[in-house]
């Protein structure tokens, strides 16, 4: 009973790990209607073409007997099955028996034909159990189909024409059963790693999600306190404005030698209030307009050579490098185009080169390639410098943070949340070898 109850366990896991889409696809009617039609020419060439026919000397009718089982198994079984998304386990035992049928018929061509025929069709034995192993995961501990070809062998070796050709069989047939195990043992390896890959990639696509999620109600709680400083920032520009013209109206008391100059101060403070009231301006139309649009799809490699030039200007004796390993390199996606993703690249070179304030990089490393699993696309950007210190914060930024002395933590902080805002993350650490290691997560256009 116990050993039933293994056989019965194992033979429904064979079930399971069947493709029941393909198989029922390879076995519709239309493939089986045209193997019927290339079996019965196969046999009238073999028997009665001139050459063939002493190269093969299968007689016709004794080869069409021994398809029968094959060619009424198949057609019956496409017939039956021809508008069924599944197969039954009654159904798979079928199917074993048909396909057992069909290595028969190929064996017992090469028992029935002559000597140099058969080599020919020890081929094609060859590939039909390698072709099946593969298509029906046929491995040493659900070897239902392999038994079946074993006594096809046997079977049709009983049609042999001579003792040679019982060398042949000993030869063709363990190598028959070796290809139709391995190959059934390799798909199912694949199916186990595509598997286990999927499984990978969605836990992966669950993470991030949940990760833009957080990041997405902290961005808007940012933006809600930003927003709410506005109103603060307008009165602070109005109360200055004001003391710039009460200024000029004390202004015409002074002396005439110093009013110029006390003249020329007032200008400036309102021409230096105008521009701050401008890029206000500027920073809140930018932000409605690009607060609700769609990610754009940007270049990424004109965008870090833009990075690498402008910061190099600023830092001349540092050496910036740039590597995009695919090409051609992938499109990233991200809200306000090509300016968003050049500030943000900008904002993480530049702080690399800055260092702690004291001591900075002297070589930095761009480096950009898809991710293999998750498929979005990394920039990796890497430097000789000090690093981050223990009082920085490895995770995402909750508020601004700096360790320069003169520093405001505005451009980390603002990456991060520009990077949020398209789906993207930040991810910070200090290199093994020394120097900060900042990996940089976006979406990328599939085209």
């Amino acid at each position: 009973m116990n050993r039933r109850n293994a056989v019965t366990s194992s033979f429904r896991r064979w079930t399971r790990s069947q493709d029941a889409a393909e198989v029922l696809t390879a076995s519709s009617v239309g493939p089986w209607l045209v193997l019927t039609t290339f079996v019965v020419g196969l046999l009238a060439v073999a028997a009665w073409a001139p050459g063939a026919r002493l190269f093969f000397g299968i007689p016709f009718g004794i080869g069409l007997l021994c398809a029968t089982p094959m060619l009424v198994t198949g057609l019956l079984f496409s017939v039956v099955h021809r508008r069924r998304q599944r197969i039954e386990p009654w159904g798979w035992l079928w199917l074993a028996f048909g396909v057992a049928a069909m290595h028969f018929f190929v064996a017992a061509l090469m028992a029935l034909s002559a000597l140099p025929g058969a080599t020919v069709i020890a081929s094609l034995l060859l590939f039909t159990t390698a072709f099946h192993g593969r298509l029906h995961r046929v491995t040493p501990r659900q070897p239902f189909l392999a038994v079946g070809t074993a006594l096809a062998l046997l079977a049709a070796l009983q049609l042999r024409d001579s003792d040679e050709h019982l060398a042949l069989f000993g030869v063709i047939g363990p190598a028959a059963l070796t290809a139709e195990l391995y190959l059934g043992s390799f798909a199912m390896q694949h199916d186990k790693a595509r598997s286990d890959a999927e499984r990978l990639r969605a836990a992966v696509h669950a993470q991030l999600l949940e990760q833009q999620e957080r990041d997405v109600g902290r961005l808007s709680q940012a933006l809600g306190e930003i927003l709410g400083y506005h109103h603060d920032l307008d009165n602070a520009l109005q109360n200055a404005s004001s003391a710039a013209d009460m200024l000029a109206v004390m202004g015409v008391q002074r002396h005439p030698a110093a009013r110029a100059e006390f003249d020329e101060r007032v200008k400036q403070l309102r021409v230096s209030l105008a521009q701050i009231k401008e890029r206000v301006t500027e920073i809140r139309a930018k932000g409605r307009r690009h607060a609700g649009s769609d990610p754009e799809p940007v270049e990424l490699t004109p965008v870090l050579e833009s990075v690498q030039a402008s910061v190099g200007l600023r830092f001349p004796d540092v050496d910036i490098h740039v590597e995009v390993e695919d090409q051609p390199p992938p499109r990233v996606l991200m809200r306000g185009g090509a300016p968003t993703l050049r500030r943000v690249v900008e904002n993480l070179v530049l702080n690399a080169c800055e260092g702690d304030g004291e001591n900075g990089a002297e070589q930095v490393r761009i480096r950009a390639r898809v991710e293999p699993l998750s498929g979005r696309l990394e920039v990796v950007i890497s430097d000789d410098g000090p690093g981050f210190t223990a009082s920085h914060p490895a995770g995402p930024s909750q508020e601004l943070f700096t360790t320069k002395p003169q520093g405001t933590g505005l451009g980390l902080y603002t990456s991060e949340c520009l990077l949020r805002a398209s789906g993207g993350m930040l991810h910070r650490q200090n290199a093994p070898g020394g120097g900060a290691l900042l990996r940089v997560v976006l979406p990328r256009e599939y085209r």
